[in-house]
């Protein structure tokens, strides 16, 4: 009997292993798209903007946020 619980046991472990590593994969995937669907959106903005003091708010904006993200992850 306390074979087939070490065997059920390793069987979890392995299963939740390969499914944490898949959705490890599928975040990264997702990340990155959004990372680069940002870079456009604001490389669109950008070019949009005129004058240099809307481009340095813009900028802040952008400073602020990743400002907190990093925040947020310590």
């Amino acid at each position: 009997m306390p074979v087939l619980l070490l065997l059920r046991s390793l069987l979890i472990r392995l299963l939740s292993s390969r499914l944490a590593g898949s959705l490890l994969q599928f975040l990264r995937r997702s990340l990155s798209t959004g990372a680069a669907h940002l870079g456009t959106a604001l490389r669109h903005v950008w070019e949009r903007v005129r004058s240099q003091e809307s481009k340095e708010a813009v900028l802040g904006c952008v400073l602020c946020i990743l400002n907190m993200h990093k925040k947020v992850e310590n």
